[in-house]
């Protein structure tokens, strides 16, 4: 089967190497401050508002779907913008991990007695990158550009709480505006994501491709050239894959991204091992 003449492929495509785009720039912020599956607990707390919008019979209406999964991303955004200040004996990381389960939990409770229930939770794991209609990933496109824009004119605080919160306080940052502000946006990046590709894949394009980036080389720049290349091919190799298998693409994707960091992981490592023995030769 040729899966460059399906046009669903091509939507699927186009849809993956977006969200790859803007999550492998969120990924490297994410990566460096230490709080890995922040995405994790705020694509859950989007999945969760979705849930609460199927419960009141409101999800045939997009935008109000839409509203309550944001809604829900940003009481997320402001209890880690508000915890970092509490984590002096307990770790951020602990307490992202005690909404993510939380919120997965409320799921299913709140979907437990919906006919629909099962086929929802499917859903906001694996996502629905095959049957997505074009005009959605058209206005997430023109969202992305706009926090991207965002992002851009306000990178010297974000990069300076990301390398250097301590220091950045000390300068007078109010670290709880900017990480909300941070939270917040990167709230309406997943929000979208959700919706497209599931819970698992958008954590697998926010970690996996900065990863990748930060293990080739510590020069934030580059290293996030490679984590979009990496991310780029890793969609196309993953879409490829579920269709020649008739697999589902998010899982499809999110096991090929993580076959391409094994297989980086073991040529970085024997570049090393042989830079060593060189230099072992060297000086002889």
């Amino acid at each position: 089967m040729d899966a460059f003449a399906l046009p669903f492929f091509w939507t699927a495509l186009v849809a993956s190497l977006i969200l790859a785009g803007i999550h492998a720039y969120l990924g490297f912020h994410i990566v460096r401050r230490g709080v890995i599956f922040v995405d994790l607990a705020l694509a859950q707390m989007a999945a969760l508002g979705v849930a609460v919008a199927l419960v009141l019979q409101v999800h045939e209406s997009e935008t109000l779907t839409y509203l309550l999964a944001l809604g829900m991303t940003w009481v997320g955004a402001a209890a880690f913008a508000w915890l970092r200040g509490q984590e002096r004996n307990v770790p951020l990381e602990a307490f992202i991990g005690i909404v993510f389960a939380t919120a997965q939990a409320a799921v299913f409770l709140v979907l437990e007695k919906s006919p629909a229930g099962p086929e929802h939770l499917k859903e906001t794991l694996v996502g629905s990158l095959f049957t997505v209609n074009p005009s959605h990933i058209a206005r997430t496109a023109v969202l992305y550009a706009v926090i991207g824009v965002a992002h851009f004119l306000l990178r010297k605080p974000f990069f300076e709480i990301t390398n250097d919160p301590r220091g950045a306080r000390q300068r007078g940052r109010r670290i709880f505006f900017w990480d909300f502000l941070f939270y917040a946006m990167f709230g309406f990046v997943v929000t979208s994501s959700v919706q497209i590709a599931g819970v698992l894949l958008v954590f697998g394009f926010l970690v996996i491709p900065a990863v990748a980036g930060l293990m080739a080389t510590q020069r934030p720049g580059l290293a996030l050239a490679i984590g979009w290349i990496f991310g780029f091919v890793g969609s196309l190799a993953g879409l490829m894959f579920s269709v020649q298998l008739d697999l589902p693409a998010a899982p499809s994707i999110l096991v090929s991204l993580t076959v391409l960091l094994a297989i980086l992981g073991v040529g970085l490592r024997l570049r090393t091992i042989g830079g060593t023995r060189l230099d072992c030769r060297a000086g002889r």
